[in-house]
C-alpha cells in the first residue's frame, strides 16, 4: 500500500497504491525507478525538503502526462510546470482508480495534509503540522502521520544546549511540528481494530 523513499528533515517522499507520489523532497534518481506507475503527485507545502523543483521538473520531462496536486499557495512556484490541479481544503477529487481530498494542515508556512481513497482502503496522510485538533479519520486503513520529536525527551534537548550556550532550534520545533504523543493520541481517537499506523519525518535526535 505504500513506500516511503524518504521522510526526515532532509527529504520527504511517499508513494501509495505505485501510483500517488506525495511530496518530492529528494533527488530524481531515487524516484526514477518508480515513476512508470505514477499518476499524481501531492503536494503538501514549499520547504525545500518536501518540494524540490528540479526533481519535479525532471518527472514531467519523464513522464508529461502526470498531474500534480496542490493548494493554490503553491501555484507561483509551478509556472514551468503543467497539468496543474488546484485543490480546496475539505473537497473529494475523483481521479477514476482512486480519490484524494486535502486537509489544511498548520506549519509556518501554508501546508496540507492528503486523504486517499482507493476501493475499499483509506489512508490519512499528515505531516509538517504542530496540531491535529480538529481534524478526523474515523476507521482509516492507514495512518502515515508527523512523530517529529519526543514530547518529554525535547525539553531535556533543549535545556542541556542552552545550558551549554547552544541555540536550541527544537523550540521551534515544537510551533511547527507533531510529536510522537500527538500522533498516537490521534490514532487511538480515531483507528478502529484494523489498521496501521507509520512515523513520518522523525528527527534524528528522538
Amino acid at each position: 500500500m505504500y513506500k516511503i523513499l524518504s521522510s526526515s528533515s532532509i527529504g520527504n517522499a511517499v508513494i501509495y497504491f505505485d501510483t500517488i507520489l506525495v511530496d518530492c523532497g529528494i533527488a530524481f534518481a531515487t524516484i526514477k525507478p518508480y515513476i512508470k506507475n505514477i499518476q499524481l503527485i501531492l503536494l503538501s507545502h514549499e520547504h525545500g525538503d518536501h518540494f524540490n523543483p528540479s526533481t519535479l521538473k525532471a518527472i514531467q520531462f519523464e513522464r508529461p502526462s502526470i498531474r500534480i496536486g496542490c493548494g493554490n499557495f503553491m501555484t507561483e512556484k509551478l509556472t514551468d510546470l503543467k497539468n496543474i490541479d488546484v485543490f480546496e481544503i475539505g473537497k473529494v477529487y475523483n481521479y477514476g482508480a482512486f480519490k484524494v481530498s486535502p486537509v489544511r494542515l498548520y506549519h509556518d508556512v501554508p501546508n496540507l495534509g492528503y486523504r486517499i481513497f482507493k476501493g475499499d482502503k483509506k489512508i490519512f496522510h499528515a505531516t509538517d503540522t504542530f496540531t491535529l485538533e480538529g481534524i478526523a479519520a474515523k476507521n482509516y486503513d492507514l495512518y502515515a502521520l508527523e512523530a517529529n520529536y519526543d514530547e518529554t525527551k525535547i525539553w531535556e534537548v533543549i535545556k542541556e544546549k542552552e545550558m551549554q550556550g547552544e541555540y536550541a532550534y527544537q523550540r521551534g520545533a515544537i510551533n511547527s511540528h507533531l510529536s510522537i504523543q500527538q500522533a498516537q493520541n490521534f490514532v487511538i481517537k480515531n483507528a478502529n481494530n484494523n489498521y496501521e499506523f507509520i512515523t513520518l519525518h522523525q528527527s534524528k535526535e528522538f
